[in-house]
């Protein structure tokens, strides 16, 4: 079978273009060319590309084959590029390989035109993916050094929010007005205002959870988790990009929890979302749809989560390579190619599947098909300490603002000691006190949570059972295993009160006498 080749051929006479198509023939290509002879020509059909080589003739009256093979380099286009000539001298051959030109040929000596051909071909291939090889370690680089600098962010702001936002909570707790509703009253504009805060430190929150879940994509992290949640988290990092091209309509149908990590799931639906967007064209009277459906595949034990898009749709012959790495269809400049095969990759190692159906004029529609999470993680009750209860609980972080804030929140009946430095904690338990509670921050700078935890187990192991981990967002792989091998619990920050105070209902109380 022959093998396709689009060849662009810089030739001035017709019956030396027809010798040298017959020679590649022979060598088993099945041609489509163009033959220009001018540098207007020559960047016309370069513009109307992409080729798979350029033959060029040594000279011509008005254009030569060095000039076109400058104008080839600044466009940075790594072409197999041959030059016959009907007759070349061994300087003039050796200052054409020199400037970069892959073979030279002369005229009534073409029997090697197929192999060169081939040759070339080859080592293209292999450039291009050496070349593809250096721009994934790139990016992979990149996204490594983003994902650092965001989770650093998250955890520099999750701080400050935490006091904020038990603040707030505590000055609505006070007032009694811990809602979203409209104020009432005297200070019903002191109130709203206090309700208003709460609510944009509500959307700081969201950002920031975004911007974690976004920071470690490759989290080998699995368990039990809404995939509404991590849909609409995906969808807000995507807004700006998707929100001026179509209608977002949610069909969130699927009741379970999926197996799965936020990190990896996140990027799939992120990766989606933005190629639905680009997938649907400009213009009146096109209709603009994205639709996310989330359904339970019946007698499976999946959920289905699709992500639908009224755009062109994808060629039957093109919907397996779109999962090739570097593969796309988007202009030059506006993908890179990785978008689908990252997805692909990751559904994969989540143990999903991962597909799409489309209709040319119709659109595409990429599903993913995650199993259930059966067996839920029991999740700690709601209900809140009886108010009747003391507890005396000690606050160890290193911001002195988080453990006032706590201090506050938590309030009466509760005794809370608030404490900056883990030796300090240690020598007070060490002299007998004892805590119904230890909420500890995970990242502190002389002694940090995973460090406290150990020398606590050894000095009093009935202590270290009542720690509650708490955390601005950068655990690493070192971190959560740690937390996974104790089983104690973890809080992120902002804390959300009822969380914290369902924790500490379910720890027994102390004895009177021990808490001394």
């Amino acid at each position: 079978m022959a093998t396709p080749l689009k060849l662009l051929l810089v030739e001035d006479l017709e019956d030396d273009a027809l010798l040298v198509l017959r020679e590649l023939r022979r060598g088993g290509y099945d041609i489509t060319h163009t033959r220009v002879e001018t540098a207007e020509a020559f960047t016309q059909a370069l513009d109307q590309g992409p080729w798979d080589a350029i033959i060029a003739d040594y000279a011509l009256p008005r254009f030569d084959a060095l000039a076109a093979f400058r104008l080839v380099k600044q466009r940075g286009l790594d072409l197999p590029f041959l030059i016959v000539s009907g007759q070349m001298g061994e300087d003039t051959a050796v200052a054409a390989m020199k400037a970069g030109v892959h073979d030279f040929l002369l005229k009534d000596r073409l029997g090697r035109l197929g192999p060169a051909m081939a040759r070339e071909l080859r080592e293209a291939g292999v450039r291009a993916e050496r070349r593809g090889m250096q721009e994934q370690l790139l990016l992979s680089d990149r996204l490594a050094s983003l994902g650092l600098l965001s989770a650093s962010v998250a955890h520099e702001i999750n701080n400050p929010l935490a006091s904020l936002m038990a603040n707030l909570d505590f000055l609505l707790e006070e007032r009694g007005e811990h809602d979203s509703g409209p104020a009432e009253g005297p200070d019903s504009e002191q109130a709203q205002a206090l309700i208003d805060s709460r609510m944009c430190a509500d959307r700081i929150r969201e950002i920031v959870r975004d911007i974690k879940v976004f920071s470690r994509p490759e989290d080998k992290q699995r368990g039990p988790l809404d995939v509404h949640r991590v849909l609409d988290s995906s969808l807000r990092m995507a807004w700006n990009h998707v929100s001026h091209r179509a209608r977002v309509i949610k069909e969130y149908n699927a009741t379970s929890q999926v197996i799965g990590g936020e990190g990896p799931l996140g990027q799939i639906f992120l990766n989606l979302l933005i190629n639905a967007a680009d997938a649907i064209a400009d213009g009146p009277g096109i209709a603009r749809e994205i639709r996310l459906v989330t359904r339970e595949e019946e007698g499976t034990g999946q959920v289905r989560v699709e992500v639908h898009d009224t755009g062109r749709g994808i060629p039957p012959e093109l919907r397996e390579r779109i999962f090739e790495p570097f593969f796309t269809t988007k202009p030059v400049g506006v993908g890179t190619g990785l978008g689908l095969s990252i997805c692909r990759r990751l559904a994969l190692e989540l143990g999903a599947q991962f597909g799409v159906e489309s209709e040319m004029g119709r659109g595409s529609v990429f599903h993913l098909l995650l199993s259930r999470a059966d067996a839920l993680e029991p999740q700690p009750s709601r209900e809140l300490l009886a108010p009747t209860q003391p507890r005396c609980v000690l606050v160890l972080d290193d911001d002195a603002m988080v453990g006032r804030a706590l201090q506050r929140l938590l309030g009466a009946p509760c005794d809370i000691h608030v404490l900056v430095q883990g030796t300090t904690a240690l020598a007070r338990v060490a002299a007998g006190q004892r805590f119904d509670a230890i909420l500890c921050d995970l990242l502190m700078p002389e002694m940090d949570g995973p460090q406290f935890y150990e020398m606590l187990l050894q000095l009093a192991p009935d202590q270290a059972q009542r720690v509650i981990f708490m955390t601005g967002g950068a655990i690493t792989e070192s971190t959560r295993a740690f937390l996974d091998s104790t089983g104690r619990p973890c809080l992120d920050k902002p804390i959300e009160l009822q969380k914290l105070r369902a924790h500490m209902a379910a720890l027994p109380p102390l004895e009177a006498r021990a808490r001394a």
